[in-house]
């Protein structure tokens, strides 16, 4: 049974008939109707005439760079406008006013509006044909600023109605009317060409995709002016139109909704429905003009697409397809604000409480989001702090945070291996390890600056590169997707996991790794890393330190000397030498620092260099250099390479005594509580055990495997008969026909049935397995499972 729920359509729409939608509510109070009154100043000086003049009467430029110094990034937020500077423009780097005689307006592009009116974009183009739109773009700012302002005119009059504020902002709302039929579509995008378009043209552009072409907003996802329709709706509380009959013309009202808010909607609308994650603040604009302007069919429009849009565009476990952090949460945010004003019940979408406890759950122990793939990891956005770690599966997406300890003494590795559905990295295998109150494996997460496309690549990740290449580029038909074959965070020593990331490499015959939690005593934590690559000639194991702050970083016993890498040109001060035995690299920062003991045979090659941090250049092209993090490489050649190393978070000085390999076993000397403790893991196969002198011992369990015979999932209950009983399981680990796995957490066990603790995302029809969320993959075959039966422990 397919989980997402229909809404019954003729009941909403009778209700968004009923009462209309109401601009923000403004508190009666002399300190807001001061503030308001200031900022709406510079218009009340002036005439109505005058302040319709100040509405663009052409569609304004938003990407723009500065000629002169090149600072920012992506061609955004460079060029700035206030009130009073005209058609000029201001680099708020370099301070640089244009046009100028240095940078002037040097080539014009003419159009003839559908109403004949002739249109003059002037522009400098420099000698590599680059061009900067100047007045456009200040007509943009201005634009953005007068809507700012139509809405604190309009709360002024709501509040005073004194009839000066609402005048001002009926002849924006009138003007804006009058011009918009002739904005003309444009493409506007950060380093590209702009392109127009005709005013009246609609979806589709050529060489557009949908939404690219825009006629108020810079995309079209945004088309709708919906804060000028907002405005239009305090304004239809009382506000007498006729005033408008001498300036604007006749039936003002009428014409604000038919010319502007329609128009807005129906070129919106015109492009086909792609379900991005863009699309729900669309849907939120449609169910709110629908209201404001009684046209059902307009709210209709954003609803359907509403209810479609849950079904179809996040994983089972809640994710946005994307696999960011930061795009899930704008997607889930703008659903969020479509289910207020649909004025629907949360409570009534299990699916969307799931897609919001990863908003929730995604996050550092400082609160911050976890910065996998297109995910902005900057300290300028922190959340709350959390009090206690908690392990966190997301095995539909492809993605573990596996942790413990509380408060301070908080621990956290992440390790990825999601799929390309769009904003993501290639970086299958790769972790970030937080500890001591901060990353000390970072991952650089989202940036707009030029080094976007390091930040993306496989080397400037904490995983493995095979031949000096980049994983391969994942498709919805042969997603990049890894294999998840062991997962167990339910022991209160140690946390593991068991990863094959073969698919990120067509050339991979072995991409695999098994990381080992051992939780010593609060503060204390350590992983053993093990990673077997086979496939290939050459394999580069990658480690990045903190992105925040370079600190030091040392080597012990390799003997090191300058080199370069031609095949990695972002990595900078490159050394090299060759290990003859056991080295370990320690990085120290501020409060913290990280040693890494590394089990090389002989021969292995080190490389340490330093690379671009990123985020502490402020998303500033100019800066990129300025900052740097320090890394390693492990370079092993042959076609067969297993890195073994183990990391040791510290707070001031490494606490771990002596690393041994004996045999198939990794031997770990520490102190505690006064005491010499030994642990011995073995990572064998499918099989993790840890023995430790402090009189406890772990094991992955005994592995069984079996064929599904039947899923029920009646009375809100997910449950799998297998085909023999099942024994003691946290977790069933479902081998799909296709290859891929799936990993669940178990709630129940009954004889042979087992229930799910969550919905599992599909339907199961004989041997037809179909899922019913994304990425909507579908099977004929027999479903298979593994468990892993607990072993008595002391």
């Amino acid at each position: 049974m397919n989980p997402f729920k229909s809404y019954l359509l003729l009941a909403f729409i009778a209700l968004l008939i009923s009462s209309a939608a109401t601009a923000r509510q403004v508190p009666n109070d002399n300190e807001r109707i001061a503030a308001l009154k200031k900022e709406v100043e510079p218009l009340t000086k002036l005439s109505l005439e005058e302040v319709a003049a100040l509405v663009p009467a052409s569609s304004g430029i938003h990407y723009i760079g500065c000629p002169n110094c090149k600072g920012g990034a992506q061609d955004m937020g460079v060029l700035l406008w206030t009130y009073g500077m005209g058609d000029q423009v201001k680099c708020r780097f370099c301070q640089m006013t244009f046009p100028n005689a240095k940078f002037p307006n040097n080539m014009e592009h003419l159009i003839t509006a559908p109403s004949g009116a002739k249109q003059v974009y002037r522009y400098y183009q420099d000698k590599n044909g680059k061009t900067h739109y100047y007045e456009a773009h200040a007509w943009y700012e201005r634009w953005r600023w007068i809507q700012k302002l139509s809405t604190s005119l309009a709360a002024l009059w709501s509040i005073t109605r004194d009839p000066a504020y609402a005048d001002r902002a009926a002849v924006i709302l009138g003007r804006f009317a009058q011009v918009f039929p002739d904005y003309a579509v444009r493409f506007d995008y950060p380093n590209r060409p702009v392109k127009f378009f005709a005013a009246d043209q609609k979806w589709p552009y050529q060489g557009m995709q949908p939404y690219r072409g825009a006629k108020w907003y810079w995309w079209a996802y945004n088309d709708i002016p919906i804060i000028l329709a907002e405005v239009y709706d305090e304004l239809q509380k009382g506000y007498n139109w006729k005033r408008m009959d001498k300036i604007i013309g006749p039936n003002t009202n009428q014409k604000i909704i038919k010319d502007l808010l329609v128009k807005g909607y129906e070129h919106t609308a015109a492009n086909p429905e792609t379900y991005s994650n863009m699309s729900p603040g669309m849907y939120e604009d449609m169910i709110l003009l629908g209201k404001i302007v009684r046209d059902p069919k307009i709210a209709a429009d954003g609803l359907k697409r509403f209810q479609e849009f849950i079904k179809v565009g996040f994983f089972a476990d809640g994710w946005w397809k994307e696999g960011t952090v930061s795009y899930h949460d704008q997607t889930i945010n703008n659903l969020r604000n479509v289910i207020k004003v649909a004025q629907l019940d949360p409570a009534t979408m299990p699916f969307y409480q799931k897609a919001y406890s990863v908003t929730r759950d995604a996050i550092l122990p400082n609160g911050r989001k976890i910065p996998i793939n297109d995910t902005w990891p900057y300290e300028r956005t922190p959340g709350k702090p959390t009090d206690k770690t908690v392990s966190r599966l997301w095995s539909a997406l492809g993605n573990a945070a596996i942790g413990t300890g509380a408060g301070k003494d908080q621990f956290l590795l992440n390790l990825n291996w999601s799929g390309n559905y769009g904003h993501s990295h290639y970086d299958n295998g790769s972790i970030i390890l937080y500890a001591q109150g901060q990353e000390l494996l970072s991952d650089l997460g989202y940036t707009h600056t030029k080094y976007r496309a390091w930040t993306i690549q496989t080397p400037s990740h904490n995983t493995v590169v095979i031949d000096q290449k980049g994983q391969d580029i994942g498709t919805m038909e042969k997603p990049a997707t890894g294999r998840l074959l062991f997962y167990d965070d339910t022991d209160p020593h140690v946390k593991a996991i068991d990863l094959d990331a073969s698919p990120a490499y067509g050339a991979a015959k072995t991409y695999r790794r098994r990381l080992v939690i051992v939780h010593v005593a609060p503060g204390k934590d350590y992983v053993l890393d093990r990673f077997d690559v086979e496939g290939g000639d050459t394999h580069d194991w990658f480690l990045h330190g903190n992105a925040e702050q370079e600190g030091t970083l040392e080597l012990s016993d390799v003997t090191l000397s300058n080199n370069h890498l031609p095949a990695y040109a972002f990595l900078k001060d490159v050394q090299s030498g060759n290990a003859d035995g056991p080295w370990t690299a320690t990085w120290r920062y501020d409060h913290s620092g990280l040693r890494t003991h590394n089990l090389s045979g002989k021969g292995a090659q080190v490389f340490r260099f330093r690379s671009a941090a990123i985020r502490p250049a402020g998303e500033d092209d100019n800066k990129l250099d300025d900052f740097m993090r320090s890394g390693i490489m492990q370079r092993h050649s042959g076609g067969k390479s297993s890195f073994i190393a183990l990391h040791e978070p510290f707070s001031t000085e490494p606490w771990i005594d002596k690393i041994a390999q004996e045999g198939a076993e990794i031997v770990v000397n520490y102190q505690l509580d006064g005491k010499s403790v030994t642990d011995r893991i073995g990572v064998v196969d499918g099989s993790i055990t840890v023995r430790s002198t402090a009189g406890w011992r772990y094991s992955s369990g005994k592995q069984q495997t079996g064929a599904v015979v039947a899923y029920d999932n009646a009375n809100g209950k997910w449950r799998l008969q297998l085909d023999k009983n099942v024994p003691e399981v946290d977790y069933v680990r479902l081998d799909l026909p296709g290859g891929s796995t799936r990993y669940y957490r178990v709630l129940a066990i009954d004889g042979k049935w087992l229930q799910l603790q969550d919905d599992p995302g599909f339907s199961l029809e004989g041997e037809h397995l179909k899922f019913y969320t994304f990425p909507h993959d579908e099977y004929r075959g027999a479903l298979k499972y593994t468990l892993f039966e607990k072993i008595a422990r002391p």
